[in-house]
């Protein structure tokens, strides 16, 4: 006959055990910041399988937790049975087409039409998604090859500067109402699979607009193929000529499809034949500066064809957790292996760390952070805590 006290072991280890599900709320310190994140776990989510991981950014003055309740992302995420993150920006003060604000809104200066006012410090995002990304990875079983990013407005900006910047980690991405603002050169980690949605109603936040009151869908092959069209400050070519020259791709789109009365689209093919990213530019029909509710499925359908596999190695590393074994993990000072073996500490770019042949590894003066422990041809995630 079991003891109570036995029985109380099994009852706590089975509730330590359940996996919550549904809407959570994290907050996690960034460069001394707190910052706020919503999730959505889905019901379906049990550890056992690797689950592709989903952003969704706000636009100005949003935050995560609206977009949570109205973008139709979590709904989606449970449907399909992968996680979403919704993260909440700072709330900035800036000045913005010479008003003084203050708001919710994405640093993805320099590439903006607004500045920060005087004094105001210019948080990094950037890493504030990346470390997002790698609490994700720590707390739950996420396929590293699929991570997507999608963001509205100002995150639709922030979304067209994590194309770039966060092109390493990220499978594709999607921008909404907004992208690239200056006509600049970037060069990205790599060339990422990359889509932008705007209305033809959409003359931009407030969705004030002139006096006619929509683009003609007949215009849109001319609104992206021609510079310095004073229509709509000529946004849509700026746009469209950005991305080519950023993902190396060519100028000619392939060709107007789809129905005039809904929406029609184009898409821009690789220079290089032996690249797999696309640009695809879609003008919606009677659509104003806002995210409709039909726009989760339609663009998860095209993101989830992406993955990161063939690009980067850490993906491939991270795909064979299986032999390789060592404790403690989270380690602080030193890892110990159950065998000798040679072996490679990587961080989260790839970067070659530490190397060596033994029975243990000592990591000391490794930060904080998530790193690859591999034997060549196969690895491990490492947590490394020094706290």
């Amino acid at each position: 006959m079991r003891t109570p006290s036995i029985i109380l072991i099994i009852v706590l280890f089975v509730v330590s055990n359940i996996i919550a599900s549904g809407k959570l709320r994290k907050t996690i310190v960034v460069d001394g910041k707190e910052r706020e994140l919503f999730l959505h776990i889905p019901t379906s989510y049990t550890g056992n399988t690797s689950v592709p991981l989903v952003f969704m950014l706000h636009g100005t003055g949003g935050d995560g937790e609206r977009m949570y309740e109205e973008s139709g992302w979590a709904e989606l995420a449970e449907k399909e049975g992968f996680i979403a993150v919704f993260p909440s920006s700072l709330r900035n003060k800036i000045i913005d087409e010479g008003e003084f604000k203050t708001i919710t809104k994405w640093n993805h200066t320099p590439d903006a039409n607004w500045v920060f006012q005087p004094g105001e410090i210019a948080y990094d995002d950037i890493k504030f998604l990346r470390k997002i990304i790698e609490i994700a990875i720590t707390e739950y079983n996420i396929d590293v090859e699929r991570i997507y990013l999608n963001g509205f407005s100002n995150g639709g900006a922030m979304a067209a500067k994590c194309s770039i910047e966060m092109s390493d980690v990220l499978a594709a991405v999607c921008s909404n109402a907004s992208s690239f603002y200056l006509d600049t050169i970037y060069t990205p980690k790599r060339k990422i699979p990359y889509l932008y949605q705007v209305g033809n109603r959409d003359y931009g936040p407030g969705n004030v607009g002139p006096d006619f009151p929509s683009v003609p869908m007949r215009l849109f092959d001319t609104l992206i193929s021609t510079p310095n069209l004073p229509y709509l400050d000529g946004k849509h070519y700026r746009i469209a000529n950005d991305v080519v020259r950023n993902f190396s791709l060519h100028g000619q789109h392939t060709g107007i499809v789809g129905d005039t009365n809904k929406f029609v689209l184009t898409t821009y093919l690789p220079i290089d034949a032996n690249d797999t990213h696309e640009f695809k530019y879609v003008f919606v029909k009677d659509l104003g500066h806002s995210y409709p509710n039909w726009a989760p499925t339609e663009h998860w359908k095209w993101l989830k064809q992406y993955t990161l596999s063939g690009v980067s190695g850490i993906a491939e590393v991270l795909k064979n957790v299986s032999e390789l074994s060592f404790f403690p993990n989270p380690a602080k000072d030193i890892i110990y292996f159950n065998h000798k073996v040679n072996f490679t500490i990587l961080d989260m770019h790839g970067k070659t760390l530490i190397k060596g042949y033994d029975d243990f590894a000592s990591i000391i003066g490794l930060p904080n952070g998530i790193y690859i422990v591999s034997n060549g041809t196969i690895g491990r995630k490492l947590v490394v805590t020094n706290d």
